[in-house]
């Protein structure tokens, strides 16, 4: 992966002394609930989860009323096109937890072989965010990424995490924030919710990042390198990079 050198993030979460240990599992599935993906990025197309109870052919094959769904749902458009529109967040988070790795081009990741779940739950706000969780959950992953979120948690939301969580058997892994406060932010704040703040290179809280009690673990955050939209590179910061980073280990971990 040439760019790597770009990625102080490997380095500083011990990615390649994991890697001694386990290099994940293609049965490991990371569920990215964002704005999309970039569905034939090179350094993304290899690590996507198929469907292949439902190829595309015009007939829901799995019954699962999902028609097509063979790389993952647009729930917002509700198609089977799980590509971006607009903002490639979801993209650039695809390529925090999980890239191809060892493939000598672009980036690396820490689920190594763990695979990627796209769902696409709308635009910047993601508004299907909760429904794009129980997607997930109902189809394989093993993980779920949520780098997105807001104040003001609810009961309904605490039961589509406890349906993920308890009925599913996964890890639901959310951002902490980008306020810079002791504010709670949801879905992290959740139960349940591995809840993540971000972390500079040097292991300081990064100046954007919530904090308090309600953190569960840090992570690396600022300008970690990853895939954009067209094939593209580019660093971005915020503790929706620190959540995938940690998804991506936690994939890794669950696969060993």
């Amino acid at each position: 992966d040439p760019s790597i050198g770009l990625q102080w993030h490997i380095g500083k979460i011990k990615a390649y002394q994991a890697w001694d240990i386990s290099k994940g599992d293609t049965n490991v599935v990371i569920g990215i609930v964002d704005t999309g993906t970039d569905i034939d990025h090179p350094d993304l197309v290899g690590q996507f989860k198929y469907n292949y109870s439902d190829p595309i052919d015009g007939s829901d094959n799995d019954t699962d009323g999902y028609t097509d769904n063979f790389r993952g749902w647009d729930l917002q458009d509700n198609d089977n096109n799980p590509q971006v529109v607009g903002s490639d967040h979801g993209v650039n988070v695809a390529g925090d937890a999980s890239p191809s790795t060892d493939n000598g081009i672009g980036v690396a990741g820490a689920g190594f072989k763990c695979k990627l779940l796209a769902v696409r739950a709308g635009d910047a706000t993601i508004p299907f965010g909760y429904e794009g969780i129980t997607y997930a959950a109902d189809h394989g992953a093993n993980v779920i990424n949520c780098s997105w979120g807001g104040p003001g948690g609810g009961q309904l939301g605490q039961d589509v995490i406890d349906y993920a969580t308890i009925n599913k058997d996964a890890l639901v892994v959310a951002a902490a924030g980008n306020d810079g406060t002791e504010d709670l932010f949801y879905p992290a704040g959740y139960n349940y919710v591995l809840n993540v703040a971000g972390t500079n290179s040097d292991d300081t809280k990064a100046g954007f990042s919530n904090y308090g009690y309600n953190i569960d673990v840090s992570a690396p955050g600022n300008l970690i390198y990853a895939t954009g939209d067209g094939g593209t590179y580019y660093s971005s910061s915020g503790t929706s990079m620190a959540s995938p980073v940690a998804a991506g280990s936690a994939a890794l971990i669950r696969a060993m």
